[in-house]
């Protein structure tokens, strides 16, 4: 469903030129502070998309399951700094 609002005017930002979206607007895409956006051109004008936020090192790690069998390496030296090691994170 489409919000209508009353128009918006462009205003220079440096070399470029910038919107406000209402906040009717962007609640209803789901876009927020700071959420990196996807610009394109389309037939009808402008489309604003928001980029999938691609997961930590960390999460990637934490969803990581070794293939039955496959060998699991482990660090054989201790924490040289504020680093947080598990011993026998299988057990």
């Amino acid at each position: 469903m489409a919000t209508n609002t009353p128009r918006q005017v462009l205003g220079r930002w440096g070399n470029s030129l910038g919107v406000r979206l209402p906040a009717a607007i962007a609640r209803q895409a789901h876009l927020e502070d700071k959420q990196t956006v996807e610009l394109t051109v389309v037939d009808e004008g402008v489309l604003i998309r928001p980029v999938a936020q691609r997961p930590s090192l960390a999460e990637r790690l934490g969803a990581y399951t070794p293939m039955p069998g496959e060998p699991v390496e482990t660090m054989a030296w201790s924490a040289v700094g504020a680093e947080i090691l598990e011993l026998n994170p299988q057990e």
